[in-house]
């Protein structure tokens, strides 16, 4: 062999070696986008779940208050007292469950094509 056939030995040597550095690195990066699509997955299944659960509370805090609302007045003014209180309580926490819903969406992010 030639001192050139050498030379060029050595850099096919290096190339190789970096070759396999990189094949390495792409390997994690694949492992890492599998996990983060997992996760993807799990987080938009509690995502679907919450959304339901909060419109349920949500409906059920509603239809609550439209039947307490749908008693007759109360000629005692403690049962009457405390239907108003009752109805009152209900109408917070369907107004609370609504705030806390607006409060903790994150805001659309801005679209980046003119």
């Amino acid at each position: 062999m030639t001192k050139a056939a050498y030379g060029n030995w050595g850099l096919l040597q290096t190339i190789h070696a970096n070759q396999l550095v990189m094949i390495g690195m792409l390997k994690q990066l694949l492992k890492q986008e599998n996990q983060m699509a997992i996760d993807l997955t799990a987080v938009t299944a509690e995502v679907a779940n919450n959304t339901s659960v909060t419109s349920s509370v949500v409906t059920l805090l509603g239809n609550l208050t439209a039947l307490i609302k749908a008693i007759p007045p109360s000629t005692d003014p403690v049962t009457q007292a405390a239907l108003d209180q009752l109805t009152a309580t209900l109408s917070a926490n369907d107004t609370s469950v609504a705030a806390a819903v607006v409060a903790n969406t994150p805001a659309a992010p801005a679209s980046s094509r003119k």
